[in-house]
């Protein structure tokens, strides 16, 4: 593409924030014609799988595809992948990409977050850290033969979940964090939980350590810790902190703070939306600003981002995007989820059982925020309670009436 194309909407990203981003629009204005740009050339996936079954288990690419997107391009929306956009100038509205300029009438920035590898690993062989599918490829490859150790760097829930489909197709692993509690955030339960988990399953974990070197040896590849142990590291997974995807946008004349700094209604300039993990948004219901790296926020976002791109255009009241943050994750056989918003400094109610447990968050009289390990029925009670004004008095009662008929 060359010269200057005009659009109604451009959506830069073709994960599920911007899938769902075009889909709204699709939905309620096909009458506007909308652009995806995808930097990567193959059809959009989704990105969760690369660290869970797709991991371990033979199959391409088709398996993990999005399914909406041919129904998207059946509706007249314009796939431009392999197309990466290197500027913009949100007051004249142009999106400037490697090849020519796209003028538009409103844009969606959905362009998510690259991971940060220590600059001590970034350079070696075998060193992955899964973002797309050519890094679960190049992991694939790198796993070839049985006797191959494996550490994963960063012991959050992508890394709990690289090692959970590792340790489930046999493989010996290595779980490091400089943290000495793995979710700390979440208080010390959850932390000692979690370890215990991977724990069980035979993991060997390194908490509170941090890797200061790479013994590269005969009999093989090693990490030194700050402790001095030294662990097997054939192949690396760096799992821990990623950074969002403005370098681009310096001279955008956007407002860049670890992320793109929105109003509440995702907006970030006249015309201009962003969603999904690179949106450093206001959210009314908490009063704040925040970043969330989940993909059902992505998701919301996106959908909350597309709908106020149509009315910038054709008018109506913009959406506030008042999201409560849910994860869930699958480890060793357990289901963890979190619904919330933790500030640090709520008091807590631990209720276990032999089948999971519950952790309640609580601030003045109201339920904050809920956790669990399994009790999956319980957690969708509760989780519909942060929805309102979730008494505290109430989530405890739910919480020990439900575990005591259980």
């Amino acid at each position: 593409m060359s010269g200057t194309l005009s659009r109604d909407v451009v959506i830069v990203g073709a994960s599920v924030a911007g899938l769902r981003a075009a889909e709204a629009v699709a939905r309620v204005a096909r009458e506007l014609t909308v652009t995806v740009i995808g930097e990567e050339a193959h059809p959009p996936y989704d990105r969760r799988s690369l660290s869970k079954a797709a991991l371990t288990q033979p199959g391409g690419l088709d398996a993990v595809s999005m399914r909406s997107v041919a129904r998207l391009r059946d509706e007249g929306v314009d796939f431009r992948l392999g197309t990466r956009a290197v500027g913009l100038d949100a007051t004249r509205r142009e999106l400037h990409l490697e090849q020519g300029t796209i003028s538009f009438g409103a844009l969606v920035l959905a362009c998510g977050c690259d991971p940060a590898v220590p600059a001590l690993l970034a350079s070696r062989p075998r060193v992955v850290a899964l973002r797309r599918w050519e890094n679960l490829l190049s992991l694939r490859a790198a796993l070839a033969g049985t006797s191959v150790s494996v550490a994963v760097v960063g012991a959050g829930f992508i890394g709990g979940e690289v090692t959970s489909a590792l340790k489930g197709s046999g493989r010996a692993v290595s779980l490091i964090d400089v943290s000495p509690q793995p979710l700390g955030r979440f208080g010390a339960f959850v932390a000692e939980s979690y370890a215990a988990l991977h724990e069980e399953a035979g993991t060997a974990q390194y908490f509170g350590d941090g890797v200061v070197d790479v013994l590269e040896e005969r009999r093989g590849r090693f990490l030194r810790l700050s402790s001095g142990a030294q662990v097997p590291a054939d192949v690396i997974v760096v799992s821990g902190a990623v950074r969002p995807s403005t370098g681009w946008l310096e001279s955008s004349g956007l407002v860049l703070r670890d992320g793109i700094v929105c109003d509440a209604a995702l907006r970030a300039h006249e015309g201009v939306f962003a969603a999904g993990d690179v949106a450093r948004w206001f959210n009314p219901r908490y009063g704040t600003r925040m970043r969330v790296e989940h993909w059902t926020n992505a998701a919301e976002h996106g959908r909350i981002a597309g709908l106020n791109a149509v009315r910038s255009i054709v008018g109506g009241s913009a959406e506030a995007c008042a999201t409560v943050p849910y994860f869930w994750s699958d480890q060793h056989n357990v289901r963890i989820q979190f619904a919330g918003f933790l500030s640090g400094d709520e008091r807590t109610l631990v209720q276990r059982t032999a089948d999971g447990s519950i952790v309640l968050y609580g601030r003045d009289d109201q339920l904050v925020g809920v956790l669990a390990f399994e009790h999956r029925s319980l957690f969708v009670e509760l989780r519909t309670m942060l929805g309102g004004k979730g008494p505290w008095d109430r989530a405890m009662e739910l919480v020990g009436a439900t575990i005591s008929a259980s």
